[in-house]
C-alpha cells in the first residue's frame, strides 16, 4: 500500500470527482464512484483515474465504465496497490501500465528517489502493430534496456518522464523540466568532471521554433551540480544557410539567445571552423555503412545530454531525438552521407579552379581540368561528400535523391557512432512545444500542429522518440494550421509530409540503440 488512506468512500470519490474537474476529463460519475472504489488510497485515487483517461486516449476509446472495469482489472474491488494493469492488448501506442498513469505530486523529497524498479513484462505479439519485431540476437542497447529477441525473450520497457504544459501546483515548466532529466537518470551519467555535451540545435536565422535558453540553462545548471562541465554543441550545415561554418554558426546561436551570458555555458560547434573535425567511427549492423564520421567535440566529449524540438520534417517525416543526434552531430560530408544515394556534380559556371576540392577529396576523385573547372571521377567518387563540404563557391551541387527509408537508415548509423563509446553516459530531453510541421532549419517557423504538450525524459533514445510520436498521433490537430482537421489517433507527421517518420523509430530498436516499449510517468 501506498500513500496515505482515505477511509471515507464520499471522501474518495469527492477526491476523484475533484481530480477529474481539475483536469478537465469529463469523467462520468459512474466512473468515478468505480475508481473510489478500486482504490484506497489518495495517490493510487488519482493514479487510477489518469490511467483510464490516459488508456482511453491511446485506444480512441469512450471513457464509461465498462471501459474503466477492462482498464482497472474487471469488476472485483481491491485497494490501490491491488489494482492490475490491463492485459496486453497489441496497442498501436506505447504500453501504458499502471506505473505510467501514475502521477508524482510529492514534494521535493521524493524527487530525488529513483524510480520504481519494473519487473519484466509477460512474452507477447508485437507491441506496435506497425512494427516488426527486432531481430533475435540484438545485442543490449547503449541505454541500458534489455536485449530483444524471440524465443520467448522481451524487452523490458524503459521509463519516459513527462511533464505536462499544465500544472495544478503553479510549479514553472522549466523546474519540472529539470527534474524529470534528474529522474531519467542525469547524475548517474555524469561523473566528477566530465566534459559534457549539450546537443541542441541553435534554429537557424529567422526560425523560432528551437528549445528556448532558458529551459538549456536549467540543464547546463543541473549539469554543473552534478559535478559536469557542460557545452553548447551542434555541427555545422551542409546547406549555405547561416550555420555552414563556426564563424557564422556561433553568430547565430548567440544572435538567437545561447550566449554565456543567458545560458552560462561556452558554445564549442562539433565539426571546427569549415566542418572537417570529425573522427571516423566504426558501427556495427548497419546497412549503409561500416563507418561513420561524427563531430570530434561530440566524439571526445565524456558524456551528452541530448535536448531536442519534436517538429516534422519533409524528408524523414518527424524530426526528434534520433535526428537532433544523427544528423545533427554527423560532419558536414556525413550529412551529404546521409542525404544522396548520387555522386555530386560540379557547376561550370561556379567553379573557380582554388583546389580545395582536390586537396580534400580522400580518394583522388577531383581533378581540375584544362577549361580550369573541377572534374569528378565517377568510378572513383564514392559520395563522401568532402568535396561539397570543402568548396566555398557552392559549386560542387549537393544531391539530395534518396528514398525516406534510407535516409531514415543512415541517420540512425550515424546515431549509432555518436553513442559508441558513451553507454550509461547519454540522457534526453525532448520538448512537444510549437511542433511545426517542418525542419528548424528553415528562415522561418510555421504554426505548431497540434496544441503544446509538454516535455519528456529518458535514457533510452528509442523510447523517448516513440513515446514522442505517440503523443502527437493522440493529440488533436489546431484549427488554422496545417494540422487542422485532424483528430487523436491521426498521424499528423505522415498526414503532412507523406513520409512514415516511425520506419528510423523500428529501424534503431533492431540494431539494438534502445526499445520502443515504455512505461510514462507523469510530474505533475
Amino acid at each position: 500500500m501506498s500513500g496515505e488512506l482515505i477511509e471515507s468512500r464520499e471522501e474518495r470519490i469527492r477526491l476523484v470527482r475533484e481530480k477529474a474537474e481539475r483536469e478537465g476529463l469529463g469523467t462520468p460519475e459512474d466512473v468515478i464512484e468505480y475508481v473510489a472504489d478500486k482504490a484506497v488510497s489518495k495517490q493510487r485515487l488519482k493514479g487510477a483515474l489518469i490511467q483510464v483517461h490516459t488508456v482511453a486516449l491511446a485506444r480512441g476509446a469512450v471513457v464509461d465504465l465498462a471501459f474503466a472495469r477492462s482498464v482497472l482489472g474487471g469488476a472485483e474491488e481491491c485497494d490501490g496497490d491491488d489494482m492490475e494493469a490491463p492485459e496486453p492488448t497489441g496497442l498501436s501506442f506505447g504500453e501504458l501500465s499502471d506505473e505510467s498513469a501514475e502521477v508524482v505530486e510529492e514534494g521535493p523529497e521524493a524527487w530525488e528517489q529513483e524510480p520504481a524498479d519494473l519487473e519484466a513484462p509477460e512474452a507477447e505479439p508485437a507491441l506496435f502493430a506497425t512494427h516488426a519485431p527486432p531481430p533475435a540476437g540484438t545485442a543490449a542497447s547503449p541505454s541500458g534496456a534489455a536485449a530483444a529477441g524471440t524465443g520467448g525473450v522481451v524487452i523490458r520497457p524503459s521509463v519516459v518522464w513527462f511533464a505536462p504544459m499544465r500544472t495544478q501546483r503553479k510549479d514553472s515548466l522549466v523546474g519540472r523540466a529539470g527534474r524529470i532529466l534528474q529522474r531519467a537518470g542525469l547524475a548517474d551519467a555524469i561523473s566528477e568532471g566530465d566534459l559534457v555535451a549539450v546537443k541542441l540545435h541553435f534554429g537557424e536565422t529567422g526560425n523560432t521554433g528551437f528549445v528556448n535558453p532558458v529551459f538549456v540553462r536549467e540543464v547546463v545548471r543541473l549539469i554543473k551540480e552534478a559535478g559536469g562541465r557542460p557545452f553548447l554543441t551542434d555541427a555545422n550545415t551542409l546547406y549555405r544557410g547561416s550555420r555552414g561554418n563556426a564563424v557564422d554558426h556561433v553568430a547565430c546561436a548567440i544572435r538567437n539567445g545561447f550566449s554565456f551570458a543567458t545560458v552560462e555555458a561556452p558554445i564549442v560547434i562539433a565539426d571546427g571552423l569549415d566542418g572537417r573535425e570529425a573522427v571516423s567511427v566504426r558501427i556495427e549492423g548497419g546497412t549503409h555503412f561500416e563507418d561513420v564520421r561524427i563531430g570530434s567535440a561530440a566524439v571526445h566529449a565524456d558524456a551528452m545530454v541530448v535536448v531536442t524540438h519534436v517538429k516534422g520534417h519533409e524528408a524523414t517525416g518527424f524530426g526528434g531525438a534520433l535526428k537532433n543526434v544523427g544528423m545533427g552531430l554527423g560532419c558536414r560530408s556525413a550529412k551529404q552521407r546521409m542525404h544522396a544515394d548520387f555522386r555530386p556534380e560540379v557547376r561550370s559556371e561556379k567553379c573557380t579552379a582554388c583546389g580545395r576540392c582536390v586537396k580534400w577529396c580522400p580518394v583522388d576523385a577531383v581533378s581540375i581540368g584544362p577549361d580550369r573547372v573541377a572534374r569528378i571521377d565517377h568510378d572513383a567518387c564514392y559520395g563522401c561528400g568532402e568535396c561539397v563540404a570543402a568548396c566555398p563557391e557552392a559549386a560542387i551541387a549537393t544531391q539530395w535523391e534518396t528514398t525516406p527509408e534510407a535516409i531514415q537508415e543512415k541517420i540512425v548509423e550515424h546515431v549509432a557512432g555518436a553513442l559508441q563509446g558513451k553507454r550509461g553516459k547519454v540522457v534526453y530531453l525532448s520538448f512537444l512545444t510549437d511542433i511545426s510541421p517542418d525542419c528548424d532549419c528553415w528562415h522561418f517557423s510555421d504554426a505548431g500542429v497540434v496544441p503544446d504538450i509538454g516535455v519528456l525524459a529518458s535514457h533510452d533514445i528509442v523510447a523517448i522518440e516513440r513515446a514522442a510520436y505517440d503523443l502527437v498521433v493522440q493529440a488533436p490537430g489546431v484549427r488554422g494550421t496545417r494540422g487542422q482537421d485532424m483528430v487523436p489517433g491521426d498521424d499528423k507527421f505522415a498526414l503532412i509530409s507523406g513520409v512514415d517518420g516511425t520506419h528510423a523509430i523500428r529501424y534503431a530498436e533492431s540494431m539494438g540503440l534502445g526499445t520502443s516499449r515504455y512505461d510514462m510517468r507523469t510530474l505533475d
